[in-house]
């Protein structure tokens, strides 16, 4: 019995071996079941688009328990004032404030030495402390921390004895990092590390959907500048009106202090429209093309950026402008600027260019230091076309009332500053964010992209026709082939109705028939796609310099030939422009058989045999 006993010995040590762990195995799993479902519930948040500041706290909270810690920092680096923001905290009640603010300078002595440089390198950096009470007296004792930063560090130090940060990046660009404070030294293992890092992540996906939600909002905010511009410029409102609501839009959109649009009368630059407050009496604002940062930016045509005007060194003649001296001021505009200056410590100045003129410039001021993005500087050039093109435009009006001769072409210019071209460079702005939102919020992405493909497409090339009338002799130059191509690219990326077309052109169409078909085919398109309901159109065009046959066709719903579309002029306008062009012109449609155009055209007189005048 003994030996019985002492056999079963080892197995009850092994039972319980094997028992311990499964405890901790088990232990471990659920610690991965938890970290995954913490993970999760940051997902769901993100997917449910919660406010950003509760979603960060919310999620630092989650990051903090899973990870066994006492508390949790989320800081944000701000690289162009150089400062660290403190932008969401759990368990740091009574040692830092969120929204604290802190200079990199100052990371040393507060305690983060060699973080800013750690994250910056994409590595996560963690230590542990003395033990208590030597980490505390190791601060008391130094005399190079400041009391305030002593004051911190001792608080921080007394409730927590080890640290843990991971960095967080927006694509490549370090936006900040995560912090774990731990109440006893840890062993900083990797599982521990990686789950970290995991929350880093979640944390990125969070700021890059909320930061790109905001720039679709913005973009959509400029989106619609622009259509309300375009429309003011359109109903033909006078130009000082036209001029004030384009500086209201620029100050609410670019966010700046002050907004002034200048324009020039002969060598003069007149203050036109300004909104938010100028230190000068803008009645005795007077100054001269060349001189001073407007001026400079109206004759050089190019804009002015002053991302800060303490540190602008101005050239002591203007023969010695140069890189580190741009700009020349004489002693009254240099007073000038001056008076500015002491307001506004930033500044950007774009001129008015239209067709290589300079009509003015639109200003932008800020009372702080301001580094401009590109991206921005793109925007308030846009900003800036419009308004010299509102200033073209009160321009062309005012000689189309004295020359009647120019009527045609100010109505195409008022056709180009239509909500064509706008809406082009609206859709692209927008669809510049939307491959952004594939990774975070696809369905979104899937319904705005196809709403923007229709308006993309049928802008773009009804833009080109427009080009083509803008511009008589390109039409003129045009191939016949070109020119239909065009006009069936407009009409399909506008309506999505496709075209059967066969075209055999041979040799050269005289000019008049080739103009007259063009605008037949453009009116007869327009048309169907009007009034038709049609699903399919067919066009065919065969000729040669001596005789050319269209016949357009489509399968709409059809009309009565003696009773047209009331209200309309396009057939009568269509068999106009045959007569004059020497042609025959046949509409034939019944109800609900669709329709058929059909254009013959045959040279009177010449040197031909009878196959020339063979059009198929």
């Amino acid at each position: 019995m003994k030996r019985t006993r002492d056999t079963h010995k080892p197995r009850k040590i092994e039972n319980k071996l094997l028992a311990k762990n499964y405890q901790l195995k088990f232990k471990e799993l659920e610690s991965r079941i938890g970290a995954a479902e913490s993970l999760q519930e940051i997902i769901r948040m993100i997917n449910a688009q919660v406010p950003l500041d509760e979603l960060l706290h919310r999620a630092v909270r989650l990051a903090a328990i899973r990870q066994g810690a006492g508390a949790c920092v989320l800081h944000q680096f701000d690289m162009k004032n150089e400062v660290v923001v403190q932008s969401a905290s759990f368990g740091m009640e009574g040692i830092f404030k969120d929204g604290l603010i802190r200079p990199f300078k100052d990371l040393g002595p507060s305690g983060g030495g060699g973080y800013l440089e750690a994250l910056q390198r994409r590595v996560p950096i963690y230590q542990n402390y003395p033990p208590y009470p030597q980490r505390v007296e190791e601060i008391q004792l130094n005399p190079d921390i400041p009391e305030p930063y002593k004051i911190e560090r001792i608080a921080l130090r007394t409730r927590y004895g080890a640290s843990f940060a991971v960095p967080i990046y927006l694509q490549d660009t370090l936006f900040g990092g995560m912090v774990f404070y731990y109440k006893e030294a840890q062993q900083f293992n990797e599982e521990q590390i990686h789950l970290g890092l995991a929350f880093g992540e979640q944390i990125s996906v969070a700021l890059q959907n909320a930061y790109l939600l905001q720039e679709m909002e913005q973009r959509r905010k400029v989106a619609e500048g622009f259509r309300d511009i375009v429309k003011k410029i359109n109903n033909t409102e006078s130009l000082q009106d036209v001029l004030d609501f384009i500086v209201n839009k620029t100050e609410d959109l670019l966010e700046c202090q002050c907004a002034a649009l200048y324009t020039c009368e002969g060598d003069r630059i007149l203050l036109q429209a300004i909104r938010g407050n100028f230190p000068l009496d803008t009645s005795t604002v007077v100054m001269n093309c060349g001189e001073g940062i407007i001026g400079t930016a109206i004759t050089g045509k190019q804009p002015i950026i002053i991302p800060d005007i303490a540190r602008l060194q101005y050239a002591h003649s203007a023969h010695a402008i140069d890189e580190t001296h741009p700009l020349y001021l004489d002693p009254i505009h240099r007073q000038l600027d001056a008076c500015i200056a002491v307001e506004y410590k930033a500044v950007m100045a774009v001129p008015l260019i239209s067709q290589d003129r300079s009509y003015g410039a639109l200003a932008f001021y800020y009372n702080e230091a301001h580094r401009f993005d590109p991206e921005e500087l793109e925007l308030t050039e846009v900003f800036a076309s419009q308004a010299a093109l509102a200033i073209e435009n009160a321009m062309l009006r005012k000689q189309a009332a004295q020359l009647a001769a120019h009527a045609e072409r100010d109505r195409l210019a008022r056709d180009l500053h239509d909500s064509v071209s706008q809406s082009l460079f609206s859709a692209n702005l927008i669809a510049q964010s939307l491959p952004k939102l594939w990774n975070t919020a696809p369905e979104q992405a899937t319904n705005e992209l196809e709403n923007l493909i229709k308006l993309t497409r049928g802008a773009q090339s009804e833009m080109r026709s427009l080009l083509f009338e803008l511009r008589p002799q390109a039409l003129e130059s045009a191939p016949l082939r070109d020119l239909v191509h065009h006009a069936m690219n407009a009409f399909t990326g506008k309506t999505l109705i496709p075209i059967q077309a066969e075209l055999a052109i041979h040799g050269e169409t005289p000019l008049a028939v080739k103009i007259a078909l063009y605008r037949i085919i453009q009116e007869g398109l327009t048309n169907i796609a009007k009034h038709a309901g049609a699903q399919q159109v067919w066009l065919n065009l065969k000729g040669n310099s001596h005789c050319v046959s269209l016949i357009i066709q489509d399968d709409g719903k059809g009309f009565s030939v003696e009773k047209p579309h009331q209200g309309g002029f396009g057939l009568s306008i269509m068999e106009e422009r045959a007569r004059l062009a020497g042609a025959s012109l046949t509409i034939s449609s019944e109800v609900g058989k669709g329709s058929r155009i059909t254009f013959i055209w045959k040279e009177e007189a010449g040197e031909y045999t009878d196959s020339d005048l063979d059009c198929g």
